[in-house]
């Protein structure tokens, strides 16, 4: 009779009870893991989710109003320069 062997899973933490005989698994002891201490905690981590959540949606809403005002100033300042010179525009037909 010879005695088993426990082995620990690298990856998920269970506890492997093996026959050395046949390599078989007698028994298996999966340890249940736990993310938050208590509810409190775990409710203080979606609040903070949250929160973090409504900052990057007001910053994303403030760079898209102000990449408008940007874009347009651009164009203005383009048109500008369109207006002033005496090149005429690209004809994409003469790219060939």
């Amino acid at each position: 009779m010879s005695k088993s062997i426990k082995v620990v899973c690298p990856c998920c933490n269970t506890l492997l009870t093996l026959d050395p005989a046949t390599g078989a698994v007698l028994l298996e002891e999966r340890r249940q893991r736990r993310e938050h201490q208590s509810l409190d905690d775990a409710m203080s981590q979606v609040k903070a989710q949250r929160k973090e959540a409504e900052e990057k949606l007001a910053r994303a809403m403030d760079e898209a109003r102000h990449r408008d005002e940007i874009l347009e100033k651009k164009f203005q300042e383009a048109r500008k320069k369109a207006a002033e010179s005496d090149e005429p525009p690209p004809r994409p037909f003469d790219a060939d």
